[in-house]
C-alpha cells in the first residue's frame, strides 16, 4: 500500500471527463471535428510514404489535360484553327472524335456546358453544309454513346447536350470547414428546367439556379436582383397562360415547372459506366448506398451522417498507374495521321476524364485536398472512380463504436494512472499506450482504409483524464504528507518525519524489524492521586464547603495532578524526539516508545538507553527544581496560616521506572482505515520490555540481554555501565531472562561504575 493514498475510485473523476467528451462526441463541435480531420489528413500523407499502402489502384482510368500548353496550342494556330480562351463547343467535339477512335471506354468532361453559345463560328461539314458548333458537339457525344456530363450547383448541361449524352455527373466541390476537399456526396438532386421555363428565362434574364419554391408559388431572381412570382398549384404545376399570352399551339394547360433529377458523381458514373452497375436501382440504407451489377457484382458505398463519402486519396495528378495525355494531343490526332505518321491509340479501354491543369486563368482548377495541400481538384473523381473499381472505400467507424472507444480509453487511462506507484511512471504508460493507439489506428488506416478516432478519444478522454488524476494525485499525496508529517511529528523527531516522507513505500500491514523498545514508568501517580483525593475530601469537610465550591476545588485539585504528569511525561516526550525515537503512546502514567522503526537505525538500542539515561537526568533536575519550589511554598504557608488562609500544596515529587529490551518485533499501522490508526510495535520483546519496567523500581534503567548485547557491539563504553543482576521469573516468561542495570548514577551504597571497557557481571545490584 502506498503511504497515506486516498482511495477514491477512479469513477468519480474519470467519469465526468468521458460523459462531456461523448456529448461532444454526439454534438459533433466543428473544433474537434477539425483537430480530427488534421489527424485524417496526417494518415493520409503518412500512409502514402509506405511501400504498397496504395497498390489497390485501377490501371484504366485516364486523364485528358488542358494545361496552359493547349490553351497556347489553341491560341497559335498550330492546330488548324486558332481561338480564344472560350473555345467554341467544336474543339471539344474534335477531342471527343478522337477519343472514341481510339477505343476509349467512357468520358467524362469535369467542364460545364451549361447553355447554348450561338455566337461561335459555325462548324463546315465534308458535304459542304455547315451546323452550329454546339450541334457539331452534340452529334459526336451522340455518336460515342459514353459521355457524361458535368452539373454542378443546379447548373445542368444545356439540353442539346444532355439528350445525347449517357448521363449527367456532379462535379459539386463541397470542401470541409477548414477549406480542405475530404469528402464527396455520392449524388446531388438538380433542376431540370422545363424548355418553356428556360426559353422564358433567357428572355426575361432570370439567374435559374437562384429560384425558389415555396407552396402556392414559385419565385424568380433576375440577375438585376427583382423578383418575379408565379403561382402554382398544389401540385406544383404553373399554368400556361402565365407564362405565355397567347398560349401556343399544342402546350398543356398546366405543366411542372421542373424535375428533380439525381446527378451522381463524376467518379461514381464512370466506374458504373465499366462495372454496368444499376444506378437507377440503387438501395439505400442508413449509412450507406448499394450498387449492383451483373453476376451478383455489388458496391457498399459508405456515408457518414452528412450523407458524404470520405474520398480514398490514393491517386495524384502524376501517378504512375495513370493514363495521361493533353487535349492537345487528341486535336493534334488527325492532323498526324493525314501527315502519314502513326497514332498510338493509347485511350483504348480507358475511363477518361478531360479536366483543367491550367493555371493563371478562369480554368484555374487547383485546391487542398488531404493528400497535398495544392492539387488538381480533377483528380477527385480518378480517385472516387478508383474506389467504384477496386471496391475500397474510406470508411468511419460507427457512432457506438466511437462513444465505447471513448469510455474505454478514458476509463483505461485513469486506471493506469491511478494503478502507477508514482505519477512519472503513470506518465510513461500513459505515453506508451497513446503510442500503441496511435499506431493501431495508423495501420487500420493503412490496411483497412479504416478511420479510427484519435482527438476525442485518446486525446480528450484519454489524456484530458489523465492530467486530472495526475493532479488529483498531486494534491493528495501532499496533503497526505502534510497529514503524516503532523502525524508523526507528534510522536518522533521532526528529522525523522522528513526521512519518512521519503521512503517510497511504508508497510501498513506490518513488517517484521529489529527494534529497541523503551517503557518508562512514573512513580507515585497512584499514591499522589490517592492521597490527594483523601485530603481534598478532608478539606472540603473541614471548610464545610459547598457543592459548588467544592466541585470548584476538586477541579484544580485535578488540574494539579494532570499539571504534575503532564510535567513529567512531557519532559520524557521531548527527550524521546531529541533522541529521534518514536513515540508509540501514552499508557496512563506510563511511556511506550521504540527505535528502529519506521527509519530504520543501526543504533537503535544505543539511542533508546542514553535517552533512558538522559530522562533519568532530567527528571532527577526537575525534582531538584519541585524540592526548590517546595521550600518556598512552605514558608508561603506559614504566612498564610497566620492570616487564616487554606495552604498551598507541595509539589509532588516522583520517580521513574525505565525499561528496555531490544528484538525482533512487528511494526506497522493498526486499528482500521474508518478508524483511528497507530503506529505501533507487537510481539514477545516489548512484551519483556515492559515486563522490566516493572521490576525497575524507582529511579533505575533495566535492560534485557539483547539490549546488552547490542551495546557491548556498539558502545563499549555505554555497556561498561550496565550491571547484571541475577536472572529473573517475570510473567508470562517460562524461563529466567537475564537482565541488567544501567548505571546512570552513583547509588550510595552501590558499587561504582566499572572502568571503560570492562565488565560487570558478578556484581549485585542494590535493592529497590
Amino acid at each position: 500500500m502506498r503511504l497515506g493514498f486516498a482511495r477514491l475510485p477512479t469513477f468519480f473523476i474519470a467519469a465526468p471527463v468521458i460523459l462531456c467528451v461523448c456529448i461532444l462526441e454526439l454534438a459533433r463541435v466543428v473544433a474537434f471535428q477539425r483537430l480530427e480531420w488534421i489527424s485524417y489528413d496526417w494518415r493520409v500523407r503518412l500512409a502514402h510514404r509506405y511501400p504498397g499502402a496504395f497498390s489497390n489502384i485501377s490501371t484504366n482510368l485516364g486523364l485528358v489535360e488542358i494545361s496552359d500548353n493547349t490553351i497556347a496550342a489553341i491560341n497559335d494556330g498550330s492546330l488548324g484553327f486558332r481561338y480564344g480562351l472560350y473555345w467554341p463547343r467544336e474543339v471539344y467535339g474534335r477531342a471527343l472524335r478522337e477519343l472514341s477512335r481510339q477505343g476509349a471506354m467512357a468520358v467524362a468532361f469535369d467542364v460545364l456546358f451549361a447553355e447554348e453559345r450561338t455566337d461561335h463560328p459555325p462548324v463546315p461539314l465534308s458535304d459542304g453544309t455547315t451546323i452550329s458548333s454546339d450541334e457539331f458537339f452534340a452529334r459526336q457525344i451522340k455518336k460515342s454513346g459514353n459521355v457524361i456530363l458535368a452539373a454542378d450547383r443546379n447548373l445542368m448541361p444545356a439540353r442539346i447536350f444532355q439528350t445525347n449524352a449517357w448521363s449527367v455527373g456532379s462535379i459539386t466541390v463541397e470542401r470541409d470547414a477548414d477549406g480542405v476537399l475530404r469528402r464527396v456526396r455520392a449524388y446531388q438532386n438538380y433542376r431540370v428546367w422545363h424548355p418553356i421555363i428556360v426559353d422564358v428565362a433567357a428572355q426575361l434574364d432570370v439567374d435559374l439556379s437562384k429560384t425558389v419554391a415555396r407552396p402556392g408559388k414559385i419565385i424568380f431572381t433576375r440577375h438585376q436582383g427583382d423578383t418575379i412570382e408565379i403561382p402554382t398549384d398544389e401540385l406544383g404545376r404553373v399554368a400556361t397562360t402565365n407564362i405565355a399570352n397567347p398560349v401556343p399551339p399544342g402546350l398543356p394547360a398546366k405543366f411542372l415547372p421542373y424535375a428533380n433529377y439525381r446527378a451522381w458523381s463524376m467518379g461514381i458514373l464512370l466506374a458504373a459506366f465499366a462495372l454496368h452497375l444499376d444506378l437507377d436501382h440503387a438501395e439505400f440504407e442508413p449509412g450507406r448506398i448499394v450498387l449492383h451489377g451483373p453476376n451478383g457484382l455489388a458496391r457498399t458505398i459508405p456515408l457518414d451522417a452528412d450523407g458524404y463519402f470520405y474520398i480514398d486519396w490514393a491517386m495524384t495528378e502524376n501517378d504512375p498507374h495513370l493514363t495521361e495525355g493533353s487535349l492537345e494531343d487528341l486535336l493534334y490526332g488527325p492532323i498526324a495521321r493525314a501527315n502519314g505518321q502513326i497514332v498510338s491509340n493509347v485511350w483504348t479501354n480507358k475511363l477518361v476524364v478531360i479536366g483543367s491543369t491550367a493555371t493563371g486563368n478562369e480554368l484555374t482548377d487547383l485546391g487542398s485536398t488531404a493528400l497535398e495541400s495544392q492539387t488538381y481538384l480533377v483528380t477527385k473523381h480518378l480517385n472516387v472512380a478508383n474506389s467504384v473499381l477496386t471496391g475500397r472505400f474510406m470508411r468511419l467507424t460507427p457512432l457506438l463504436v466511437n462513444l465505447l472507444l471513448i469510455i474505454g480509453v478514458g476509463f483505461f487511462a485513469a486506471w493506469i494512472t491511478w494503478a502507477a506507484a508514482k505519477p512519472v511512471q503513470g506518465s510513461l504508460w500513459m505515453l506508451a499506450f497513446a503510442l500503441v493507439y496511435l499506431a493501431a489506428a495508423l495501420l487500420l488506416f493503412v490496411e483497412f482504409r479504416l478511420w479510427m478516432p484519435i482527438v476525442l478519444p485518446l486525446f480528450c478522454a484519454g489524456f484530458i483524464n489523465h492530467v486530472l488524476l495526475v493532479t488529483y494525485r498531486a494534491r493528495i499525496e501532499q496533503s497526505e504528507k502534510k497529514r503524516v508529517k503532523q502525524l508523526f511529528s507528534r510522536l518522533i523527531a521532526p528529522d525523522v518525519v522528513n526521512e519518512v516522507l521519503k521512503l517510497k513505500s511504508l508497510q501498513l500491514s506490518g513488517v517484521r524489524r529489529e527494534i529497541t523498545v523503551y517503557f518508562a514508568d512514573v512513580r507515585g501517580f497512584t499514591e499522589l492521586t490517592d492521597t490527594a483525593q483523601a485530603q481534598a475530601k478532608e478539606y472540603i469537610s473541614a471548610n464545610n464547603l459547598s457543592q459548588q465550591e467544592a466541585d470548584a476545588y476538586l477541579d484544580a485539585q485535578a488540574h494539579e495532578i494532570l499539571s504534575t504528569v503532564s510535567a513529567y511525561l512531557g519532559t520524557i516526550s521531548d527527550i524521546i524526539k531529541q533522541r529521534k525515537g518514536t513515540l508509540d503512546k501514552y499508557i496512563g502514567d506510563c511511556i511506550m516508545a521504540f527505535w528502529g522503526a519506521p527509519v530504520p537505525n543501526p543504533r537503535h538500542a544505543v539511542d533508546a538507553v542514553r535517552a533512558a539515561i538522559a530522562a533519568q537526568q532530567s527528571l532527577a533536575s526537575l525534582n531538584r527544581n519541585r524540592q526548590s519550589q517546595n521550600k518556598r511554598r512552605e514558608e508561603e504557608n506559614a504566612a498564610r496560616a497566620k492570616l487564616g488562609l487554606p495552604p498551598h500544596s507541595l509539589l509532588p515529587v516522583l520517580s521513574l521506572g525505565t525499561g528496555i529490551n531490544t528484538g525482533m518485533a512487528i511494526v506497522g499501522y493498526m486499528g482500521s482505515e474508518s478508524h483511528v490508526l497507530n503506529y505501533t510495535a507487537v510481539g514477545r520483546e516489548i512484551n519483556l520490555a515492559s515486563r522490566l519496567e516493572g521490576v525497575s523500581g524507582h529511579g533505575r534503567i533495566i535492560i534485557g540481554e539483547g539490549t546488552y548485547l547490542a551495546l557491548l557491539r556498539d558502545d563499549p563504553k555505554l555497556a561498561a555501565m550496565c550491571l547484571e543482576w541475577p536472572p529473573r521469573t517475570v510473567k508470562g516468561f517460562r524461563d529466567a531472562v537475564r537482565i541488567y542495570e544501567v548505571l546512570w548514577q552513583p547509588i550510595v551504597g552501590a558499587p561504582q561504575p566499572p572502568e571503560e571497557n570492562s565488565i560487570v557481571t558478578e556484581r549485585k545490584p542494590t535493592p529497590a
